[in-house]
């Protein structure tokens, strides 16, 4: 897989971090993604889904409507999860959030955002394949 160069110390300054590719996900988080799970795109597929959420999570917890918004995209991209691998939804999931929130900063802001959602409701997946934003389905693993 074609890399983004390490951001180093570089990228944790700010909490947006350096997206050298503009996919919307941090190099470093893009980067511990292909290393830690090179042999299954579908993981991959979802954990950059998550990352993205996760991502858009930290930038707009000043913003108590686009907070709940984003939890409810965080919450498709577990179903996502669990639709591709039960066993491990959770877990993956658990430690993409380590990654993602790697500064001060950065877990202060998931806080902020969190703090929002509080009495706000979410409702159970019917069909967990489409938290998808892929077809899990044409991915060989």
């Amino acid at each position: 897989a074609n890399l983004p160069p390490d951001p180093g110390a570089a990228g944790k300054v700010t909490l947006a971090g350096i997206d050298s590719d503009n996919d919307g996900v941090r190099d470093d988080v893009q980067r511990w993604i292909v290393m830690n799970y090179p042999n299954s795109e579908k993981t991959r597929a979802a954990l950059t889904q998550d990352a993205k959420a996760m991502q858009q999570f930290l930038l707009d917890a000043a913003d108590p409507a686009k907070s709940y918004a984003n939890a409810l995209q965080l919450d498709r991209s577990l179903d996502c999860y669990y639709y591709i691998n039960p066993a491990i939804a959770n877990n993956v999931s658990a430690k993409l959030k380590a990654t993602v929130l790697n500064t001060y900063l950065r877990s202060k802001a998931w806080l902020q955002a969190d703090q929002h959602l509080s009495g706000k409701f979410f409702s159970e997946a019917q069909d967990e394949k489409q938290g998808c934003d892929f077809d899990p389905d044409l991915m060989a693993n």
